[in-house]
Protein backbone atom coordinates (compact mmCIF):
# COMPACT_ATOMS: atom_id res chain seq x y z
CA UNK A 1 0.00 0.00 0.00
CA UNK A 2 0.94 3.65 -0.63
CA UNK A 3 0.90 5.34 2.76
CA UNK A 4 4.10 6.62 2.36
CA UNK A 5 2.88 9.29 -0.47
CA UNK A 6 -0.08 9.73 2.11
CA UNK A 7 1.56 10.72 4.50
CA UNK A 8 3.69 12.98 2.59
CA UNK A 9 0.61 14.41 1.52
CA UNK A 10 -1.07 15.38 5.03
CA UNK A 11 2.47 16.67 6.07
CA UNK A 12 2.67 18.67 2.77
CA UNK A 13 -1.23 19.82 3.14
CA UNK A 14 -0.60 21.95 6.20
CA UNK A 15 2.83 23.21 4.52
CA UNK A 16 1.69 24.61 1.36
CA UNK A 17 1.57 28.55 1.17
CA UNK A 18 -1.25 28.98 -1.80
CA UNK A 19 -3.87 27.53 -3.09
CA UNK A 20 -2.52 26.90 -6.35
CA UNK A 21 0.20 24.71 -4.77
CA UNK A 22 -2.19 22.60 -2.65
CA UNK A 23 -3.87 21.64 -5.98
CA UNK A 24 -0.84 20.61 -7.29
CA UNK A 25 0.08 18.45 -4.27
CA UNK A 26 -4.01 16.97 -5.01
CA UNK A 27 -3.11 16.27 -8.96
CA UNK A 28 0.42 14.77 -7.63
CA UNK A 29 -1.49 11.91 -5.30
CA UNK A 30 -4.11 11.28 -7.51
CA UNK A 31 -1.55 9.98 -9.82
CA UNK A 32 0.11 8.01 -7.84
CA UNK A 33 -3.56 6.18 -7.20
CA UNK A 34 -4.38 6.02 -10.97
CA UNK A 35 -6.50 8.77 -10.74
CA UNK A 36 -7.17 11.96 -13.34
CA UNK A 37 -9.64 14.59 -11.43
CA UNK A 38 -10.96 16.00 -8.78
CA UNK A 39 -13.20 18.23 -7.61
CA UNK A 40 -13.48 20.14 -4.33
CA UNK A 41 -17.12 20.75 -3.68
CA UNK A 42 -19.07 22.92 -0.54
CA UNK A 43 -22.19 20.76 0.84
CA UNK A 44 -25.14 20.12 -2.53
CA UNK A 45 -27.49 22.59 -2.54
CA UNK A 46 -30.49 22.45 -4.97
CA UNK A 47 -29.36 25.47 -6.74
CA UNK A 48 -29.59 26.12 -10.45
CA UNK A 49 -25.88 26.20 -11.26
CA UNK A 50 -23.94 23.58 -8.98
CA UNK A 51 -20.57 24.76 -9.95
CA UNK A 52 -21.38 27.49 -8.07
CA UNK A 53 -20.27 25.23 -4.97
CA UNK A 54 -17.12 24.13 -6.56
CA UNK A 55 -13.48 25.20 -4.60
CA UNK A 56 -11.53 24.10 -6.76
CA UNK A 57 -11.33 21.33 -9.23
CA UNK A 58 -9.68 20.06 -12.66
CA UNK A 59 -12.91 18.24 -13.20
CA UNK A 60 -13.53 18.15 -17.68
CA UNK A 61 -14.65 21.71 -17.90
CA UNK A 62 -17.35 20.42 -20.66
CA UNK A 63 -18.12 17.83 -18.16
CA UNK A 64 -19.42 20.71 -15.76
CA UNK A 65 -21.26 22.78 -18.43
CA UNK A 66 -22.78 19.49 -19.25
CA UNK A 67 -23.47 18.91 -15.66
CA UNK A 68 -25.18 22.37 -15.04
CA UNK A 69 -27.03 22.01 -18.19
CA UNK A 70 -28.78 18.65 -17.41
CA UNK A 71 -29.32 19.95 -13.78
CA UNK A 72 -27.59 16.43 -12.95
CA UNK A 73 -27.43 17.66 -9.06
CA UNK A 74 -30.87 16.30 -9.09
CA UNK A 75 -30.59 12.88 -10.26
CA UNK A 76 -26.68 12.38 -9.31
CA UNK A 77 -26.69 9.10 -7.22
CA UNK A 78 -23.29 9.80 -5.82
CA UNK A 79 -24.63 13.45 -4.51
CA UNK A 80 -27.90 11.47 -3.13
CA UNK A 81 -26.06 9.42 -1.54
CA UNK A 82 -23.19 11.40 -0.22
CA UNK A 83 -26.34 13.78 1.62
CA UNK A 84 -26.99 10.30 3.32
CA UNK A 85 -23.95 8.45 4.14
CA UNK A 86 -21.34 9.05 7.05
CA UNK A 87 -18.45 8.03 5.38
CA UNK A 88 -16.57 7.70 2.15
CA UNK A 89 -17.28 5.65 -0.67
CA UNK A 90 -16.68 4.63 -4.27
CA UNK A 91 -19.14 5.70 -7.07
CA UNK A 92 -19.85 2.22 -7.68
CA UNK A 93 -21.85 1.71 -4.54
CA UNK A 94 -23.62 4.88 -4.74
CA UNK A 95 -25.28 3.89 -8.21
CA UNK A 96 -25.81 0.27 -6.48
CA UNK A 97 -27.44 1.69 -3.39
CA UNK A 98 -30.58 2.91 -6.02
CA UNK A 99 -30.91 -0.39 -7.63
CA UNK A 100 -34.56 -0.31 -6.62
CA UNK A 101 -34.75 2.90 -7.29
CA UNK A 102 -37.64 4.20 -10.31
CA UNK A 103 -34.76 6.84 -11.30
CA UNK A 104 -32.48 3.49 -11.52
CA UNK A 105 -31.71 3.95 -14.83
CA UNK A 106 -31.75 7.58 -15.49
CA UNK A 107 -28.87 7.69 -12.73
CA UNK A 108 -27.44 5.01 -14.96
CA UNK A 109 -27.24 7.15 -17.79
CA UNK A 110 -26.40 9.80 -16.15
CA UNK A 111 -22.94 7.84 -15.13
CA UNK A 112 -22.46 6.88 -18.51
CA UNK A 113 -22.67 10.23 -19.46
CA UNK A 114 -19.62 10.74 -17.28
CA UNK A 115 -17.69 7.96 -18.16
CA UNK A 116 -18.05 9.38 -21.75
CA UNK A 117 -16.19 12.42 -20.39
CA UNK A 118 -13.68 10.22 -18.68
CA UNK A 119 -14.92 9.60 -15.65
CA UNK A 120 -15.46 5.62 -15.25
CA UNK A 121 -14.90 5.15 -11.89
CA UNK A 122 -14.09 7.35 -8.39
CA UNK A 123 -14.70 7.98 -4.65
CA UNK A 124 -16.36 10.88 -2.84
CA UNK A 125 -14.71 11.87 1.09
CA UNK A 126 -16.97 13.81 2.83
CA UNK A 127 -16.29 16.15 5.48
CA UNK A 128 -18.21 16.56 8.71
CA UNK A 129 -18.21 19.42 10.96
CA UNK A 130 -20.24 18.92 14.57
CA UNK A 131 -23.14 20.19 12.13
CA UNK A 132 -22.95 17.35 9.82
CA UNK A 133 -21.82 17.36 6.31
CA UNK A 134 -20.16 20.31 5.28
CA UNK A 135 -18.15 19.57 1.87
CA UNK A 136 -16.56 16.68 -0.21
CA UNK A 137 -14.22 16.02 -2.37
CA UNK A 138 -15.01 13.52 -5.86
CA UNK A 139 -11.80 11.86 -7.44
CA UNK A 140 -12.36 9.99 -10.65
CA UNK A 141 -10.85 8.80 -13.67
CA UNK A 142 -10.72 6.91 -17.04
CA UNK A 143 -9.69 3.77 -15.52
CA UNK A 144 -11.60 1.35 -13.12
CA UNK A 145 -9.82 1.59 -9.78
CA UNK A 146 -10.57 -0.01 -6.75
CA UNK A 147 -8.72 1.32 -3.25
CA UNK A 148 -7.92 -0.62 -0.29
CA UNK A 149 -10.06 0.10 2.92
CA UNK A 150 -7.44 1.42 4.50
CA UNK A 151 -6.07 3.45 1.99
CA UNK A 152 -10.00 5.22 1.53
CA UNK A 153 -9.99 5.61 5.59
CA UNK A 154 -6.54 7.81 5.26
CA UNK A 155 -7.13 9.52 2.15
CA UNK A 156 -10.78 10.78 3.80
CA UNK A 157 -8.16 12.42 7.10
CA UNK A 158 -6.03 14.00 3.69
CA UNK A 159 -9.13 15.63 1.63
CA UNK A 160 -10.95 16.70 5.04
CA UNK A 161 -7.61 18.74 5.74
CA UNK A 162 -7.25 19.83 2.36
CA UNK A 163 -10.89 21.33 2.28
CA UNK A 164 -10.23 22.82 5.59
CA UNK A 165 -6.56 24.25 3.80
CA UNK A 166 -8.44 25.57 0.92
CA UNK A 167 -10.88 27.64 3.51
CA UNK A 168 -8.51 29.06 4.91
CA UNK A 169 -6.86 30.42 1.66
CA UNK A 170 -10.40 31.76 1.19
CA UNK A 171 -10.49 33.34 4.46
CA UNK A 172 -13.25 31.46 5.50
CA UNK A 173 -13.09 30.10 9.11
CA UNK A 174 -14.09 26.39 8.83
CA UNK A 175 -17.09 25.76 10.77
CA UNK A 176 -15.17 22.43 12.41
CA UNK A 177 -15.50 22.07 15.59
CA UNK A 178 -13.28 19.65 16.87
CA UNK A 179 -13.58 18.22 20.08
CA UNK A 180 -10.00 18.13 21.94
CA UNK A 181 -7.88 14.88 22.00
CA UNK A 182 -7.70 12.83 24.83
CA UNK A 183 -5.05 10.56 26.48
CA UNK A 184 -5.95 6.66 24.51
CA UNK A 185 -4.54 4.02 26.52
CA UNK A 186 -4.42 0.89 24.12
CA UNK A 187 -3.47 -2.66 25.42
CA UNK A 188 -0.69 -4.36 23.46
CA UNK A 189 -3.24 -6.42 21.36
CA UNK A 190 -4.89 -3.51 20.56
CA UNK A 191 -1.60 -1.85 19.52
CA UNK A 192 -1.49 -5.19 17.67
CA UNK A 193 -4.86 -5.12 15.96
CA UNK A 194 -4.51 -1.50 14.76
CA UNK A 195 -1.32 -1.81 12.88
CA UNK A 196 -2.90 -4.47 11.09
CA UNK A 197 -6.19 -3.19 10.22
CA UNK A 198 -3.75 -0.12 9.23
CA UNK A 199 -2.22 -2.97 6.07
CA UNK A 200 -5.99 -3.68 5.45
CA UNK A 201 -6.14 -6.84 6.73
CA UNK A 202 -9.61 -8.80 8.05
CA UNK A 203 -10.22 -10.28 10.84
CA UNK A 204 -9.73 -13.48 10.33
CA UNK A 205 -5.68 -12.96 8.62
CA UNK A 206 -5.51 -10.80 11.91
CA UNK A 207 -6.67 -13.75 13.96
CA UNK A 208 -4.28 -16.12 11.99
CA UNK A 209 -1.38 -13.23 12.95
CA UNK A 210 -1.89 -13.00 16.48
CA UNK A 211 -3.16 -16.97 16.92
CA UNK A 212 -6.24 -15.80 18.47
CA UNK A 213 -9.60 -16.42 16.71
CA UNK A 214 -11.70 -13.56 14.75
CA UNK A 215 -14.16 -13.35 17.08
CA UNK A 216 -11.23 -12.28 19.59
CA UNK A 217 -10.10 -9.64 16.93
CA UNK A 218 -13.53 -8.15 16.65
CA UNK A 219 -13.71 -7.65 20.34
CA UNK A 220 -10.37 -5.79 19.93
CA UNK A 221 -11.36 -3.92 17.50
CA UNK A 222 -14.63 -2.78 19.14
CA UNK A 223 -13.01 -1.94 21.94
CA UNK A 224 -10.65 0.10 19.86
CA UNK A 225 -14.22 2.23 17.87
CA UNK A 226 -15.34 2.81 21.61
CA UNK A 227 -11.64 4.33 22.67
CA UNK A 228 -11.39 6.32 19.71
CA UNK A 229 -15.37 7.00 19.30
CA UNK A 230 -14.65 5.77 15.75
CA UNK A 231 -17.63 5.28 13.17
CA UNK A 232 -16.08 1.66 12.19
CA UNK A 233 -13.00 0.33 11.96
CA UNK A 234 -11.61 2.14 8.59
CA UNK A 235 -12.50 5.62 10.61
CA UNK A 236 -10.45 4.24 13.51
CA UNK A 237 -7.11 3.46 11.29
CA UNK A 238 -7.45 7.29 10.06
CA UNK A 239 -8.25 8.43 13.43
CA UNK A 240 -5.01 6.77 14.88
CA UNK A 241 -3.06 8.33 12.28
CA UNK A 242 -4.40 11.48 12.86
CA UNK A 243 -3.74 11.20 16.66
CA UNK A 244 0.20 9.71 15.90
CA UNK A 245 -1.33 6.42 17.98
CA UNK A 246 0.26 4.62 15.00
CA UNK A 247 2.80 5.92 11.80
Amino acid sequence: MRFTEIMHFLVTISEVPSSELLSTEIERILNVYGFKYYCVFHQPKPIENAAELIVAANWPADWVKRYVAKKYIVMDPTIRFLLRANRSFSWRQAVEAYRDNPHYRRMKAMMADGKAHGLTSGYIFPVFSRAGLIGATTIGGPEDIELSPAEVALLETAFRNAYIRYLEFMGEAPALAVQPTAEITMTHREIQALNNLAEGRTSPEIGAILNVSSNTVDWYVASLQAKLKARNRNHAVALAFRQGLIT
